[in-house]
């Protein structure tokens, strides 16, 4: 079995530098506009492995001086400066958004599952190759040519959509459960203190 980052591979898997399975662009700064049409990630967008919460906006013209900074579905986001090791998977939602200061595109090519990647670069060993090789500063920052020497353990196409597969539909249910857990917490303080002040009585208890 051959060696990688994360321990021996199986036979048929390899290793590459993430620089040569994917495209790594490093995010732009931009102008925000409160009548801009156009959403910017940003890392305050992400929130447990997901885009998430009202992006900033520029205006249109803007948004096409920068077009080779534009998300497209598929690519992941990943923080550069602080926070190192939290990306997420660019969704339709966030199709057309521009990769804002902060953040690294990866933008994996076609030999690549993009939820295998995705789910690669949680792994608790990269995670401390993310530390061991960012710069030591007050706020740890990674640069995209460093990031790009990371090393990717590849299994064959077929065992990286399966795999891929497995940790979105993981993904997925983690996701509805959190969802679930803020709108009953959200509902309990909202019956709180109607229920205290004898405004709501439970059913077969007045």
């Amino acid at each position: 079995m051959a060696e990688s980052l994360i321990g021996e591979l199986p036979r048929g898997w390899s290793e590459a530098s993430l620089a040569d399975v994917a495209e790594l662009t490093a995010g732009t700064s931009t102008t925000t506009s409160e009548d801009g049409s156009t959403g910017v990630a940003k890392p305050k967008n992400l929130i447990r492995g997901r885009i998430a919460g009202p992006p900033d906006r520029i205006e249109d013209n803007e948004a096409q001086r920068l077009s080779r900074y534009r998300l497209v579905a598929g690519d992941i986001v990943c923080v550069r400066t602080g926070g190192l090791g939290r990306h997420a998977l660019v969704t339709s939602e966030q199709h057309g958004w521009v990769c804002g200061t902060g953040l690294i595109r990866v933008r994996p090519r076609a030999t690549v599952d993009r939820h295998y990647l995705s789910g690669y670069l949680s792994h608790p060993t990269v995670l401390d190759w993310l530390k061991r090789n960012s710069v030591r500063s007050p706020i740890p920052s990674i640069s995209t040519t460093v990031l790009g020497t990371l090393p990717v353990a590849l299994p064959p196409p077929d065992t990286q959509r399966s795999i891929g597969h497995a940790l979105h539909t993981l993904d997925e249910k983690i996701a509805a459960h959190q969802s679930i857990a803020r709108t009953t917490s959200e509902l309990r303080d909202v019956l709180l203190p109607l229920l205290l002040d004898g405004s709501v009585i439970p059913p077969g208890h007045g």
